[in-house]
């Protein structure tokens, strides 16, 4: 993301991540020094200790626990760590949701199970928690968005952790706050099962950037204290800054719950602007588009501006946020959309769009629904199995898929193989300069034209595939094929009439049931595709034999 547009925009990132929105409308003098003025009053490590080898003694907060600030919670990936400020500074609040109180807040407090017992909770019901991440609190959008999906998908509890007085800078307290409320967390969590029978099991906690590492800490301290294992944990964008390349006990890993499931959208380096985390740290790892630059957030600064209403600071943040925000609209959009999400393991991304991974019937290949129904992948679907109960058997599965620039997201894969012929006349003519583009029409519509491949040399008998999204058509009919010739200085590209490429023959495969493979053909098999003509592709095995 910001790569594209400067260290200027990575120096402001910087600079807002430390503006604490409770002081947004304040001069610039105070709030630097409110800033300062936080980081002051507390105790901090550093790598330089480490490297002396001081020893930090631990700071307690009785039955929430010891904070060690040592090693590994400082090393060189953290070379600042924190103790969390206590419970009293944090407060962090839980809110349940359920068809009985859509839109009103009942309180659940761990050491008051009166709380639980007077609530709408449903014991045998699955249990949601959402947690957001730094500069934040429950009082967001996507986080009643989130809950309104969720029990409007079946009759759940919903409960919102609201730690939004410890998710104020510094950036370092944040971090560590976090590992207090998820042990706060793991204790209602064991209250809620001791006192009324929820099960840890059936509890899904869906976490944000730091919220997805504050979901960590929780199934951690629920193994480590209570011997109860969490679910799930969904993984929002986990945030890199001082957790990536750190010791899995930092941060996320995929022993923290039965099924640990990770959407990675703004894995970019920091550096270069990114927020998110790179490294895969669950069983499943989705990374939509390559992970690291979404569709849809390159339209520029003003234009996020101008969305919140002429609020420079709104804009930016959003500008600088779009990629990582990305991953809470997928997984929200997946809680009750009709479309598959579907998703392939691949090495890279690369090879994942050259269409080198795409076969859901390969036994050692994953294919899995990004977001709500991740824990479905295609192989458990075909054996009929349902929740997860059990240890996941694989980890750091990297699952790739290809979304729209807007919601909805979620679009069907298609991979489509040109393939130029290597007739006399093809020969004769020889290879163009141009892009190509298909239209596929099916039972349920058309896909509009899809752009195919980079600009580059079509020769004589190549084979060009590529993995596009578009939405789903059902069951494949015909097509609609167009290339566009491109000259450059090369004086070999120049032409003077009319240019055209010998067309052989187009392969489509689809991965979204029904699956389907189809061979697509023009009327008159060697007739040429003239440049900014469109022609008509038709099944193969329909024309009549003398034309193919």
């Amino acid at each position: 993301m910001l790569n594209k547009t400067g260290s200027l925009f990575l120096q402001t990132a910087l600079y807002l991540a430390n503006l604490n929105p409770k002081i947004e409308h304040t001069n610039f003098f105070n709030r630097t020094e409110a800033i300062h003025r936080s980081a002051d009053d507390i105790v901090i490590n550093t790598i330089y200790n480490v490297e002396k080898g001081t020893d930090v003694a631990a700071k307690c907060y009785g039955e929430l626990g010891c904070y060690s600030i040592n090693p590994p919670w400082t090393d060189i990936s953290r070379p600042v760590s924190q103790y969390p400020e206590s419970p009293e500074k944090v407060k962090p609040k839980y809110c349940l949701y359920t068809r009985h109180n859509k839109h009103f807040c009942q309180e659940l407090i761990y050491s008051d199970s009166k709380t639980i017992y007077r609530s709408f909770l449903v014991p045998t019901h699955k249990v949601y928690f959402i947690a957001h991440g730094f500069l934040e609190n429950a009082d967001r959008n996507w986080i009643r968005k989130l809950t309104a999906e969720l029990l409007a998908n079946n009759d759940v509890n919903v409960i919102t952790v609201d730690w939004g007085f410890g998710s104020s800078p510094p950036y370092t307290q944040a971090v560590a706050n976090i590992r207090l409320v998820g042990t706060i967390t793991a204790l209602l969590i064991n209250t809620m099962s001791t006192k009324v029978g929820v099960q840890p099991e059936f509890c899904h906690v869906i976490g944000h950037s730091l919220g997805a590492h504050l979901a960590g800490y929780v199934g951690n301290i629920l193994q480590t204290k209570f011997n109860r294992k969490l679910g799930r944990i969904t993984g929002l964008d986990p945030a890199e800054p001082h957790f990536s390349k750190t010791d899995p006990i930092v941060r996320l890993d995929p022993t923290d719950a039965n099924f640990v499931d990770i959407i990675h959208t703004d894995a970019t380096p920091f550096i270069e602007g990114g927020l998110g985390m790179d490294e895969p740290i669950g069983h499943l790892d989705f990374y939509p588009n390559g992970g690291e630059n979404q569709p849809g957030c390159d339209k520029g600064m003003m234009n996020y501006i101008q969305q919140e209403k002429n609020s420079f600071i709104k804009g930016i943040r959003k500008f600088l946020g779009c990629d990582h925000v990305r991953s809470l609209e997928y997984f929200t959009e997946s809680v009750n959309t009709q479309c598959q999400f579907l998703a392939v393991e691949c090495d890279s991304w690369k090879n994942f769009i050259a269409g080198e991974c795409f076969d859901c019937d390969d036994d050692n290949r994953v294919c899995a629904h990004l977001g709500m129904n991740s824990f479905h992948t295609v192989q458990r679907q075909k054996a009929g199995l349902g929740i997860i109960d059990a240890p996941y058997s694989r980890s750091m599965v990297k699952l790739f898929t290809i979304t729209q620039s807007e919601a909805p997201f979620c679009r069907a894969l298609y991979r489509v193989t040109v393939i130029i012929s290597n007739s006399t006349e093809s020969i004769e003519y020889g290879g163009e300069i141009g892009l190509f583009a298909i239209e596929l029409k099916g039972v349920n519509g058309d896909t509009g034209f899809i752009n195919l491949f980079r600009e580059q040399h079509f020769v004589p008998g190549s084979k060009h595939r590529q993995v596009v999204a578009g939405i789903n058509v059902g069951r494949i009919k015909t097509a609609v094929l167009k290339w566009e010739h491109r000259m450059t200085m090369n004086i070999l590209t120049w032409r003077f009439g009319k240019t055209l490429i010998h067309l052989h023959e187009v392969h489509v495969d689809t991965i979204d049931e029904p699956r389907q493979r189809i061979r697509l053909c023009t009327y008159n098999y060697v007739e040429p595709v003239y440049s900014s003509v469109p022609v008509n592709l038709h099944n193969c095995n329909d024309m009549p034999k003398n034309e193919i």
